[in-house]
């Protein structure tokens, strides 16, 4: 009788051929939950006889997960972050964890030049002006003005791969940018913290979460900024304190702000939903169809190496 394969639990219903390099190496087990992931409960039971699982990085794995895993070997994260895998939990069970570092670089500096776009020209806020019908009144020339990019100073909070790739974005609509690195270097667009919140005309966050970066934008680092400025969060919603971040937009001190994440997501400080100068997307930065394919094959790549006996960049 053939040896049956191990179990590999996909967190969502995606195509088959998105996980194509674990063919004939382990048996998919995928919920249907329609775009959502299986209740967590469910999730669990399910992976009661599996050896792996990849997530988009939506999965908690916590000492519960692994509990409740005892066959667990390889988890793999279709996802640049780490911040849903406890790392301490996983290296004392000797469970490998990987990651697709690169796999949404070019996806999310769109989305955040996007993000830049939309609260700066109000795209969104008069999107939604049309949309009641009001504009049947006349057009008003004074009422909609945005912002020019062209001129303005970008200041990006990290400076690795997406910053990079932001950067280059931002050159092409006339921006000057620039950035702060964990140590200062030579270029003359790196600057301190400090430096960069009072020269930058837009402020964008693009840092991992880590005990150092939690709250890493507060109320007086918001002080510290321009009147007038504007504050894009693409990184990590905990590098904000987001009631923070509200009251410098209530107060005027901001003149807008844009969010793909949040501190406490999904849950989302009800404030901000009334605020026509604040732009909101659902933790999307990645999203697009070519992305979320090629990370996912790598995510399938990492585990299929794994299994095979093969070396994979273990985070652990």
């Amino acid at each position: 009788m053939a040896e049956s394969l191990p179990k590999v639990l996909f967190t969502l219903n995606v195509p088959k051929d998105h996980l194509a390099p674990l063919d004939g190496v382990a048996e998919l087990v995928m919920p249907d939950h329609g775009y959502a992931a299986a209740p967590r409960e469910q999730t669990l039971q399910l992976l009661r006889d599996c050896t792996g699982v990849i997530s988009q990085g939506e999965l908690k794995v916590d000492r519960e997960l692994i509990a409740a895993a005892p066959n667990l070997k390889v988890v793999a994260n279709a996802a640049m972050g780490i911040d849903n895998l406890d790392l301490v939990a996983l290296r004392e069970r000797n469970i490998v964890a990987t990651n697709t570092p690169a796999a949404f670089a070019e996806s999310t500096a769109d989305h955040a030049m996007g993000l830049i776009l939309d609260v700066t020209r109000r795209i969104s806020e008069t999107d939604r002006y049309v949309r009641t019908g009001a504009w049947k009144n006349g057009i008003e020339p004074l009422r909609w003005e945005g912002v020019c990019l062209g001129g303005k100073t970008l200041g990006i909070i990290g400076y690795g791969r997406i910053a990079k790739l932001v950067e280059k974005r931002a050159r092409a609509f006339g921006m000057h940018v620039i950035h702060s690195r964990t140590k200062l270097s030579d270029d003359p667009n790196c600057r301190t913290l400090d430096d960069l919140l009072t020269e930058a005309d837009l402020v964008l966050t693009l840092v991992p979460l880590t005990p150092e970066t939690h709250h890493l934008i507060n109320a007086s680092r918001l002080a510290q900024m321009k009147p007038g400025a504007y504050f894009i969060n693409i990184a990590r919603g905990k590098v904000m304190d987001e009631s923070a971040v509200v009251a410098a937009l209530k107060s005027g001190h901001l003149a807008g702000a844009a969010f793909d994440v949040f501190e406490n997501e999904p849950v989302v400080n009800e404030a901000l939903f009334t605020m026509d100068n604040v732009v909101l997307t659902p933790h999307i930065g990645g999203a697009t169809k070519e992305q979320r394919r090629s990370g996912r094959l790598e995510a399938a790549e990492n585990v299929a190496r794994f299994l095979r006996g093969e070396s994979v960049h273990d985070l652990t």
